[in-house]
Formats: structure tokens, C-alpha cells, sequence
């Protein structure tokens, strides 16, 4: 199939859409509101089932008490998101009733998703909401939100809801114009790269580290947003969303920004609640050996394991770490930290002689409850 193809055949589609393109100088723009619902009614016309991923909540708050300069301490700007996630929605309902389009607001946090009957309740809503023909309008719930359990940013909040949904095609608009060999600002002979057919090393360097133009909230952020929806079978355009009508011709396959190709053999979505959904408590470092193990699909046994870092409790989600701190996967755990400190590097019957007797699993984590995101 080509990516002609792959977008017109896209019927279920999620569009993130970021603050610094309905948001000037602090004050949301109606027209740009407009503009963004006109594109998004031109593809429900055709067919195509549509969830909006927006930020601006905060932006619509600062703007309606009158402040122009934001604080980086977290009050304010749970403050300022309660304030201005009612406006952010009635902007929305304004500029799609007169299309005949009805919205609803999903405010998400975490641990809506952390618990497995909360994540399916949730991909139950949205499923609900799109067979009656609403848009669905979805934000981080930062108004109670704290920074130790916040998605981070609504980058990987649209991945994680294409991977819920299991979306055909993700769509990430910002005023970046999407993935190039070296930073443009910088470098101006830097090139834009039209296709990706898997996120590897070289695609993750050229997305930067912290600090630079590609830092977190921008490129490096939608590189891992594209990562955790691609490994669920999602395709992903990031793409400058400037001029709106870039979704129309999105839709009718023309090819916009960067394309990233879903990965054919993509996660089940069991696996993909670990891997995405679940948030970790804690970290267990493993030897090469226990690396080698898992990398060929095989549990995660206590002998293999050489450090826990973190407090967290048996059904928690841990990530594995290898020789050299590198994130080899995501799993849940069959013991808590204090447990598995006892027993860390022994072998079955040590274990068995350790706890006493009494009846324990002889995996740390099983291979069907973990996930390789890394490694090798």
C-alpha cells in the first residue's frame, strides 16, 4: 500500500492540535477555531471518524483574568487550566454547532488509565460518543493534576488515545513543519523527511536531546508520540498545522510533513495498555543474561535481576532496565520492591528457601505481562 493510500483509506482519525496555533499573544483566536472546525467538518463529510486532541486551556484562562506572563509553578497553571478549559469548550461548541456537529469534552489523567477497567471504560466512551456522530474534544486534566503523574504533554496524550482507540492514522499539528535531518534554524540546508519507515536510533538522534529547538514539547516529544503510536499499528503524519487545511489534504492522500509507517507487527492491546497506559513505579536493573532472556520472549527471572529502585507492589508496572541503564521494557511485576530486595540474583530453590516455603511465582515478570520497548 502506498501512503496515498494509507491516508485515504484512514477513516478513523485522531488530530492533535497544539496551543501556539490557537493561542496569539495569549488570546485564543476564534477564526483560527473556525478555520480548524471547517477542515475537521470536511473530513467527517467524507467519512472519517474524528478525534481532536487540543491544548489551550491554560492560555484561555491567563487570557480571561488578563495575565499575559505565565508562572511556572504548578497551582497557577491548574488554576488557570480550570479556568480556561470551559472557555477552550465553548469556543468549540461556537464554531461546530453552526456545522451541525456536536462536541463533548474528555478531560484524561493518568490514572484513568493506569487501572485496566478505567482504560477500557474509557476506549468504551469514545467509541460511544463517535457511533452517535459527537467529537470527541480531549485534554490532559491538569487542574488536578501534579507533575510526578502527568502525561507531560498532549503529544503522547494523542498517541496514547490513537493506541486506545486503535486509530488508523494520528495526525500532530504544530507550527513545525515536521521531521528534518538537522535542525532548520540552525542548520538551513537541513532536509524535510517525507517518510519513516521505523523510529530507530538515527530517527530518535535527529530529534535532539534537551534544551535545543527538538527538546521536550518539541520535535523529541512527537518522536515519542509517533514511537508509542506506530508500535500500536497507528500510522502518524506530524505536519505544520499553520494552514489548517493541511487535514484536507491529508485526507485526500497528498503528501504533508514527515509520514511515519506503522509497525507490522504492532503491540496487542493488553500489551499496549503496559507499555503506554501504565504508569511505573519503580525500576529493576538486570544483567546481560537477563537481557539476552527476555530479548527471545522468556520471563523475567530473579536470578537475573541485580538492583529495584522505587517502592511499588506486586501488579504494579516496573520498567527493565539493562547493564547500562537502557530501557529494555516495561512489565508487571509478580513481587513488591521489599520482596523482590530479598531475592534479587537467586535461583529458584533460594527463593523458595528465602520466603519461607510458601507459595510464590518463580518469574519476576512473566512473558506475557511484559513488553520490550528497547535494548536491542
Amino acid at each position: 500500500m502506498s501512503r496515498e493510500e494509507f491516508q485515504k483509506n484512514s477513516n478513523l482519525i485522531v488530530i492533535k492540535v497544539g496551543s501556539s496555533l490557537l493561542v496569539r499573544e495569549g488570546v485564543l483566536q476564534l477564526e483560527k477555531i473556525k478555520e480548524l472546525a471547517c477542515n475537521i467538518a470536511y473530513l467527517r463529510e467524507r467519512g472519517k471518524k474524528i478525534i481532536l486532541v487540543s491544548s489551550g486551556a491554560v492560555a484561555c484562562g491567563m487570557s480571561v483574568m488578563g495575565l499575559s506572563r505565565k508562572r511556572g509553578d504548578i497551582p497557577f497553571k491548574q488554576a488557570m487550566s480550570a479556568i480556561g478549559q470551559s472557555v477552550l469548550m465553548q469556543a468549540y461548541r461556537e464554531v461546530f454547532s453552526p456545522l451541525g456537529i456536536q462536541v463533548a469534552q474528555i478531560l484524561l489523567a493518568p490514572e484513568d488509565t493506569n487501572n485496566r477497567v478505567k482504560y477500557l471504560n474509557a476506549r468504551n466512551t469514545f467509541e460511544a460518543l463517535l457511533h452517535l456522530g459527537v467529537l470527541p474534544v480531549v485534554n490532559e486534566n491538569d487542574s488536578v493534576a501534579v507533575a510526578e503523574i502527568k502525561f507531560g504533554d498532549n503529544d503522547r496524550l494523542s498517541a496514547l488515545v490513537a493506541s486506545l482507540i486503535d486509530a488508523d492514522l494520528l495526525v500532530i499539528l504544530s507550527d513545525v513543519e515536521g521531521l528534518f535531518t538537522a535542525d532548520p534554524r540552525v542548520l538551513p540546508q537541513a532536509s524535510l523527511i517525507e517518510e519513516v519507515k521505523k523510529i530507530d536510533l538515527e530517527i530518535e538522534e535527529m530529534a535532539g536531546g534537551e534544551g535545543n529547538y527538538f527538546s521536550t514539547g518539541g520535535m523529541k516529544s512527537k518522536i515519542i508520540a509517533a514511537r508509542m503510536a506506530t508500535l500500536s499499528g497507528t500510522g502518524v503524519i506530524i505536519a505544520s498545522g499553520k494552514d489548517f487545511s493541511v487535514l484536507q489534504e491529508i485526507g485526500e492522500g497528498k503528501k504533508r510533513g514527515t509520514f511515519f509507517w506503522p509497525e507490522v507487527k504492532h503491540l496487542p492491546g493488553r500489551k499496549r495498555w503496559i507499555a503506554f497506559a501504565m504508569m511505573p513505579r519503580g525500576n529493576v536493573l538486570i544483567d546481560k543474561g537477563a537481557k539476552k532472556a527476555i530479548l527471545t520472549q522468556k520471563s523475567l527471572l530473579p536470578a537475573g535481576v541485580k538492583a529495584v529502585e522505587g517502592n511499588f507492589d506486586l501488579g504494579d508496572c516496573v520498567e527493565i532496565l539493562g547493564p547500562a541503564r537502557e530501557l529494555v521494557g516495561r512489565g508487571i511485576t509478580n513481587y513488591s520492591s521489599e520482596e523482590l530486595k530479598k531475592i534479587l540474583g537467586l535461583h529458584t530453590e533460594e527463593v523458595k528457601e528465602v520466603l519461607g516455603g510458601k507459595d510464590f511465582d518463580e518469574e519476576v515478570v512473566h512473558a506475557d505481562n511484559l513488553v520490550l520497548l528497547g535494548g536491542d
